[in-house]
């Protein structure tokens, strides 16, 4: 039971209690008593009027916060079914977006290979042209080869008639350069096995066929050699080398020989020297030179007094160890005569004068930078 129930009780309970009492009075005054009850009930009732219906605008009040309430609830599930909706929405507009940027891809994709298949073609047109005529300029050149190889044969013909010449003057020009180009060649002569020469052809003024049979040029190979060693040579054929008594022996003996020597100092100045004639003795004689020819060239004389000289070494002779061991090398010497020993220590730059080195005092008395003797046989 609310409040206002409760009024409504006691008013009705007070309003019967008076009632009751005017009853038991005289008529006269049971109406005063009624009016007088009115009075007092009227603003009684005239309240419980003004509850009632301000009790019935409160529930209808509260009604309409519940159904506010109720609506409040269901705008915000429905509002957090919208943001999964639009969330949704977002997810599938970026799907769609992705998916959109593949299918462009794949379009450029296609279009690229479109592009690469008809350059692809193009190159294959191209290249069937091309290939054509390269079949055509191998027609034609098979075509000239063929009359090529026809005007050989017919060469070939020709110079197998000219073969018996042709090896005939090989034969004689074996046992020399004479006939053959600058650099290493096999030669054959008497008492000897076949071996290698180093052939210098490129001489202007001493004109071609030249057997080196020594070089010095930079100090890469020792000269201070035994008798044994200077009589079957060292070094190297490239570089620097000496080819050995014994086969300059049977060179000069198997027909006669000149001799050309050609020399330069540390300012690049060249000289040669030259002599018509040129031969040594053998072992038993030590090597000596036999003959000397007439002197030409620019260098002086550097073996004019060493006719009739043996070849010495500092193992071979005791008495010109002197010699020997200033030069520290193996040479033609004659006493007190030092005016040249192509054979010397190599001097590395323009020492002082009368030094120890490459030497050839006719010309200069510093020792020189390069020296090179060759011989050449004799033509008429």
């Amino acid at each position: 039971m609310n409040i206002i129930q409760v009024n409504i009780f006691l008013i009705l309970l007070i309003a019967y209690q008076v009632n009751s009492s005017c009853l038991m009075a005289s008529k006269e005054l049971g109406d005063q008593c009624s009016l007088y009850c009115y009075q007092v009930v009227k603003p009684l009732l005239q309240y419980v009027n003004t509850t009632t219906t301000m009790t019935q605008e409160q529930n209808e009040l509260q009604q309409t916060i519940k159904v506010q309430a109720e609506t409040i609830k269901n705008l915000n599930e429905l509002m957090k079914s919208k943001d999964m909706q639009l969330e949704q929405q977002s997810k599938l507009i970026k799907l769609s977006e992705s998916h959109s940027q593949n299918q462009q891809n794949l379009i450029n994709q296609h279009k690229i290979q479109s592009e690469l298949w008809s350059k692809f073609n193009e190159s294959l047109e191209i290249k069937s042209e091309t290939q054509q005529k390269l079949i055509d300029e191998c027609k034609m050149e098979l075509s000239s080869m063929k009359l090529e190889i026809q005007w050989k044969d017919d060469k070939i013909k020709k110079l197998q008639t000219e073969n018996v010449k042709t090896n005939e003057l090989q034969s004689e020009q074996s046992s020399s350069c004479i006939g053959r180009l600058t650099g290493f060649h096999m030669i054959t002569i008497p008492k000897a096995q076949p071996f290698i020469v180093s052939c210098e052809s490129n001489l202007a003024e001493a004109g071609t066929g030249w057997t080196v049979i020594q070089r010095r040029k930079d100090g890469s190979v020792d000269f201070n050699r035994t008798w044994a060693e200077y009589k079957e040579g060292f070094g190297n054929l490239e570089g620097e080398f000496f080819l050995g008594l014994e086969k300059i022996h049977l060179l000069t003996q198997s027909q006669p020989h000149e001799l050309y020597i050609l020399l330069e100092d540390f300012e690049n100045e060249t000289r040669y020297a030259r002599y018509s004639y040129f031969a040594i003795g053998g072992d038993r004689g030590s090597y000596m030179i036999e003959e000397l020819g007439t002197f030409s060239g620019d260098a002086e004389d550097g073996l004019k007094f060493l006719t009739n000289c043996v070849f010495l070494t500092a193992d071979r002779m005791k008495y010109v160890n002197d010699y020997t061991r200033f030069n520290a090398s193996g040479w033609w010497f004659r006493r007190y005569s030092f005016i040249s020993n192509l054979n010397g220590k190599y001097a590395f730059a323009d020492v002082d004068k009368d030094a120890p080195g490459v030497s050839w005092r006719a010309w200069k008395s510093q020792p020189l930078k390069y020296a090179q003797m060759m011989i050449r046989p004799i033509t008429k």
